[in-house]
């Protein structure tokens, strides 16, 4: 036990630095032995510069107190996996700069499930959504794990989908995983807490979500995963990000096409042009992944949008519905397609919402509101 909590003690310094940490400590001869070289000896015997031995000599604890932090893991709890481990992930043990250890909360993926990274844009459009909803949620249908980052938009949406569906999901954070971030997917995050899914991150718990320590956690979502989906990114996206990392760590990189003029499709429109592989379907993400469909197809949905039957509308509510789509529009757009006055558009936009047909996505913007969605058992 007097080793593992050494171990934990390594871990933490995972927050400050992505070197190889397996190495030193293999050098020390051990996580205890590295803990107890003054800076001068890890200078000379690890071959580490002056400025990294400072690092890990200032984040020295007293051993009481990181026994007592480890043993407070179990309180919360949090698991600890060390990378020698036998439940540490196998898909991470050849990445580049592979973790130390892993702090969970929930459970770890299974190594022998199929599993997809579903990215994205945290602003996304009406379609990006449907697309995450769609593949999120499908996938999950056959048995295969989503991994993502928790994030607000395509991740959390994507990972929501998949939960929906009676799938497993695991959240990747930049952040300790006693930590809700953002805290507007508190409701996610506990699903991701329960049953066969899991919250994953290689910072301890009560490390702070500060911008510099998502890149790092990025090559661990890519490093779970057999391929990535990307549903919608901008030309210069942080999601790019992962995709790389996914590169280097040959994984199947894929991305959801959109329109030429939409910005949130300029990444993915990139990407294409650089050899990824277009996700037009599920088929063609199992295709990828080795697999053969094993749901039932009547109870799988497509991305087409289905609206409901408008013969019985009166004319005015059908001119209205017609110049509703995925893009959100203004009531001064809608009046303009339709040639009517705003404030009629404006009550009529009120009976398309109560039909469902219409959906007010801003304050006085609306879309289409009756696409057909992922339906899961």
């Amino acid at each position: 036990m007097e080793e593992r909590i050494y171990d934990y003690w390594v871990a933490t310094l995972q927050d400050g630095y992505l070197g190889n940490l397996t190495e030193l400590v293999r050098k020390a001869g051990g996580a205890k032995a590295f803990y107890e070289l003054t800076g001068t000896d890890m200078t000379e015997r690890l071959g580490i510069s002056n400025r990294l031995a400072d690092y890990f000599a200032e984040r020295k604890k007293d051993e009481d107190l990181i026994e007592k932090e480890y043993e407070l893991l179990e309180k919360k709890e949090i698991s600890y996996v060390n990378h020698t481990d036998h439940d540490f992930p196998t898909r991470l043990k050849c990445i580049p700069s592979p973790p130390y250890g892993l702090f969970v909360k929930g459970r770890l993926p299974d190594a022998s499930r199929p599993a997809v990274a579903v990215i994205g844009s945290r602003e996304c459009s009406e379609y990006g959504r449907i697309m995450a909803e769609y593949f999120g949620g499908n996938l999950a249908k056959e048995g295969i794990d989503i991994i993502s980052g928790m994030a607000w938009g395509i991740d959390g949406i994507a990972q929501s989908a998949a939960l929906a569906a009676g799938g497993r999901s695991y959240g990747v954070l930049g952040c300790g995983v006693d930590i809700t971030y953002p805290s507007k997917n508190m409701v996610l995050y506990r699903k991701l807490c329960r049953n066969e899914n899991g919250l994953i991150s290689e910072y301890a718990p009560g490390t702070a979500a500060e911008a510099r320590r998502f890149p790092p956690r990025n090559r661990l979502i890519s490093g779970l995963c057999d391929a990535l989906i990307v549903v919608e990114a901008r030309a210069k996206s942080g999601t790019l990000i992962t995709v790389d990392m996914a590169i280097d760590q040959g994984r199947t990189v894929m991305v959801v096409p959109g329109r030429l003029t939409d910005s949130l499709s300029a990444g993915c429109i990139n990407l294409m042009y650089q050899g990824a592989l277009p996700a037009t379907s599920i088929d063609t993400v199992m295709e990828q992944l080795g697999m053969t469909v094993i749901s039932k197809r009547s109870k799988r949905t497509t991305p087409d949008a289905k609206k409901k039957d408008e013969k019985k509308l009166p004319e005015d509510m059908k001119t209205v519905a017609s110049n509703l789509t995925l893009d959100p529009r203004s009531t001064d757009e809608i009046a303009e397609l339709a040639d009517m006055p705003i404030k009629t558009v404006m009550i009529i936009l009120s009976k398309l919402e109560m039909e469902g047909i219409a959906k007010e996505v801003y304050p006085g913007r609306f879309v289409r509101g009756d696409i057909e969605r992922p339906q899961f058992d």
